[in-house]
């Protein structure tokens, strides 16, 4: 039965299967979205066919009620079982951040969530190579020292837009959810791609509790590749199992993007990902980066990141990084090994 002070998206009665996603023209600025959802859309009554604005045509989503509270949306006469915070990490991803934002705010309010939406954009150094952990770490971090009481963080890329009402966007108790079964690549002929059952990349749903647990994301990735899979390893290593929707739900529409150049190193930190795992992640992440900038808005907090406070380079710093730890355990290896020869060596005589 319904519990209206523990409501769940697959009560609400703004569900109506397939979500009709809006691809803006390239002039939608922030503002345009802050206008349109605190002006525009609580303007239109819901038997309003279309609206025609000045950045999309034949935008058809619904005016659902809804306050902003405290930095969070509200859905009113509503208390969402979970207060959800959506992260999306990016650099140099502009048009994608924005047309995620706009499409976001109106899939939330469907299921009506209680939510925040932050954008995490690695601004410095700007030649660096892209490091999602980093990120996301840090926004974690930060959220965690707001008083906004999450309870469900949403890892999500900027490039994917949801295209069904039933991908719930809440977390399990117990288990990490991955939502991102297939991807259709816009104007892709080739129809969704199922990727492999490894993959936890694209979103993911978990508790503060569940990351903690994994000490977040390594943050040795520098470039395209490999951290995604690292995390998996940490699930692996704890034990942790991942939740997945239904295969016909888990389903989302991939916006063009450039992909940015792979990490070289990814193969040999891999290798030893699961020994890192106290000593690389989110509990060292306050002396690794800094936060700019914070810009907030009602539609979106904007978190702007210097990632690289250590000086970090990256293929050479992560090699070295592998060398430092593989001598570190070739050591203690010595260590332990002499130390059972000489307990075995006192027992015997």
């Amino acid at each position: 039965a319904k519990d209206s002070t523990k409501f769940h998206p697959k009560y609400s009665k703004y569900l109506h299967g397939p979500f009709p996603y809006v691809l803006p023209y390239t002039n939608i600025t922030y503002n345009d979205i802050e206008n349109f959802y605190t002006n525009i859309l609580v303007n239109k009554k819901r038997d309003t066919q279309i609206i025609q604005t000045s950045f999309a045509n034949n935008i058809t989503f619904e005016n659902i009620p809804y306050i902003f509270q405290q930095g969070m949306w509200h859905p009113l006469g509503i208390t969402s079982i979970q207060r959800t915070a959506i992260l999306v990490p990016l650099q140099n991803r502009e048009y994608n951040a924005k047309t995620f934002l706009f499409n976001m705010h109106a899939f939330a309010r469907r299921q009506q969530l209680t939510y925040t939406i932050i954008l995490i954009e690695q601004v410095s150094p700007l030649d660096h190579r892209f490091n999602k952990g980093r990120l996301y770490n840090t926004a974690i971090n930060y959220l965690e020292k707001q008083s906004l009481n999450i309870t469900c963080l949403i890892l999500h890329d900027a490039d994917l837009i949801p295209e069904d009402d039933g991908n719930f966007y809440t977390c399990e108790t117990k288990y990490p959810k991955h939502t991102t079964s297939r991807v259709r690549e816009l104007n892709n002929k080739r129809g969704y791609i199922r990727y492999y059952e490894f993959l936890i990349g694209g979103v993911l749903l978990l508790t503060f509790d569940m990351y903690k647990t994994l000490n977040g994301f390594s943050n040795l990735y520098w470039g395209w590749g490999g951290e995604d899979d690292d995390l998996a390893l940490r699930l692996i290593q704890q034990r942790m199992c991942i939740v997945r929707p239904i295969y016909e739900l888990a389903i989302y529409t991939g916006l063009p993007h450039p992909r940015g150049p792979r990490n070289n190193a990814r193969f040999g930190l891999l290798t030893w990902s699961t020994l890192r795992l106290r000593t690389d992640g989110y509990a060292q992440i306050e002396s690794l980066t800094r936060i700019i900038d914070i810009h907030q808005t009602l539609t979106v907090t904007y978190l702007k990141l210097d990632v690289n406070l250590d000086k970090t380079l990256n293929k050479q710093s992560s090699i070295g990084n592998i060398s430092s730890l593989l001598n570190t355990i070739n050591v203690n290896m010595t260590s332990t090994i002499k130390t059972i020869i000489r307990t075995k060596t006192i027992k015997e005589s």
